[in-house]
């Protein structure tokens, strides 16, 4: 699974849902649940990476992680910091997908509005995931469990490209209603 893992914090870089040290990933392994290590990059993980979410030098995210596991069946836990979707939970309170897609899967995205760190933030974010497979946290991106790290990667990506969908929609719309776009 940590190979797994391994690949998947790759894939959030190449798809630009994470930057920098942003973002974590979790999983269950037996009885344990593993997280990566707070400040780890995840475009260039490596086994040492991974720690018990009891572990000191775990996430900072590891009680959202925790209360995830407890709230629901998921085996994985992704958490990333894409572009669209930070910037929608700034200004809405839900994000109603546009695309079929993201309808289909969705119908809805909730959008945490708690304190980082706060018992009331990780219980939002947990009860969130549990009913819609994932959350987004106001400035701060997507929470995304599943039944393994693909799946929980794959509901990710779909929030964030449906959340690129509505962004450019609601700009062309911006757009439509301006006296100069309509001159150009």
């Amino acid at each position: 699974m940590k190979r797994e893992a391994i690949e998947i914090g790759k894939l959030l870089f190449y798809t630009k849902l994470i930057d920098g040290a942003s973002g974590n990933i979790s999983f269950k392994e037996g009885d344990k649940i593993l997280i990566t290590k707070s400040g780890a990059n995840l475009d260039s993980l490596d086994i040492s990476d991974f720690v018990s979410i009891e572990d000191s030098s775990a996430s900072r995210d590891k009680n959202v992680h925790a209360k995830i596991y407890a709230y629901t069946d998921f085996n994985a836990v992704v958490h990333c910091h894409g572009i669209f979707n930070v910037v929608l939970s700034l200004k809405e309170d839900e994000i109603f997908p546009l695309d079929l897609e993201g309808r289909i899967y969705f119908r809805k995205i909730p959008v945490v509005k708690e304190e980082f760190g706060s018992e009331d933030y990780a219980d939002k974010v947990a009860e969130f995931v549990r009913d819609s497979g994932v959350a987004v946290a106001r400035g701060h991106g997507i929470y995304s469990g599943g039944k393994n790290l693909r799946d929980a990667f794959n509901r990710a990506c779909y929030v964030e490209h449906s959340c690129e969908i509505l962004y450019y929609s609601k700009l062309l719309n911006e757009l439509e209603h301006c006296k100069s776009w309509k001159e150009f």
